[in-house]
């Protein structure tokens, strides 16, 4: 039979093993364009982020001053107004800096509001003014559209009930910052065709099909004298002093100056 304290230092074993908290797996998020993150959401907020703490119940949170309320429920706007957006830990936390104003989307969980590294949270001063339009009301206006990102296609798919998010993986991602998924005239999901949006789509397909130069124009347009840097006074002096020097004739062999 085992001794008392062996009975006991196994006790405390087994409850280290219990309460040690597992390693924090890595997040993974998929790609969803702006609308979609709104549509999806369980509310959409512009707000300011004071500070990252440390609740009473020992939760990690943002307090935030909300500064509108894009969608919620009326349940959802008593949550928001603790000024509290609950994180998650690890590698899913959403990361956001203090004394900056964002757009967050996030969802609700016991009934207390969240936000993770797969919500969409940007600053304000990132957004385009379409997407500043897209988060107030119009990719609400588009909810009954889905939007289907091209990464995983060779060619992207056509429907009438989504739109083809081809520009996604581009560093000009002309969907993504300046357009918006409606329904048409006709009730197919398309792009809404603004200005910008154009520009940007006609860069994007110049940039795509222009030919790279070949190396000799790459040199030429190096060598190029309109591309030096312009001389100062002084060495502009100095060049032509110089220049003046060097075409005067050498003197003959045995030249002896006058004052001599």
């Amino acid at each position: 039979m085992a001794p008392a304290w062996w009975h006991a230092v196994a006790a405390v074993a087994v409850v280290v093993v219990v309460v040690m908290p597992p390693l924090a797996a890595p997040c993974s998020c998929e790609l969803h364009h702006p609308q979609q993150h709104v549509c999806d959401a369980d509310y959409v907020v512009f707000a300011r982020v004071r500070r990252f703490t440390t609740t009473l119940d020992g939760q990690q949170a943002y307090k935030v001053r909300v500064k509108r309320i894009v969608k919620g429920s009326e349940k959802v706007e008593l949550m928001l107004q603790k000024g509290l957006l609950y994180a998650l830990p690890g590698t899913c936390e959403a990361g956001l800096l203090p004394r900056t104003s964002y757009v967050i989307s996030g969802y609700v969980a016991g009934s207390k509001p969240w936000v993770s590294l797969c919500n969409f949270a940007s600053p304000v001063r990132n957004l385009t003014p379409k997407m500043k339009k897209g988060f107030r009301l119009l990719y609400q206006s588009g909810c009954d559209c889905q939007i289907l990102s091209c990464h995983h296609y060779k060619s992207c798919p056509r429907a009438s009930y989504f739109c083809s998010w081809s520009t996604s993986r581009h560093h000009q991602d002309c969907q993504g910052r300046q357009s918006v998924c409606l329904r048409g005239p006709e009730g197919r999901c398309e792009w809404l065709q603004g200005r910008l949006y154009r520009h940007c789509m006609k860069t994007l397909r110049h940039n795509s099909t222009a030919p790279a130069l070949p190396h000799h124009n790459t040199i030429r347009l190096v060598a190029d004298g309109s591309h030096r840097r312009k001389l100062s006074k002084f060495a502009y002096k100095r060049r032509m002093a110089l220049r003046r020097r060097l075409r005067r004739p050498r003197p003959a062999i045995g030249y002896i100056p006058k004052k001599w």
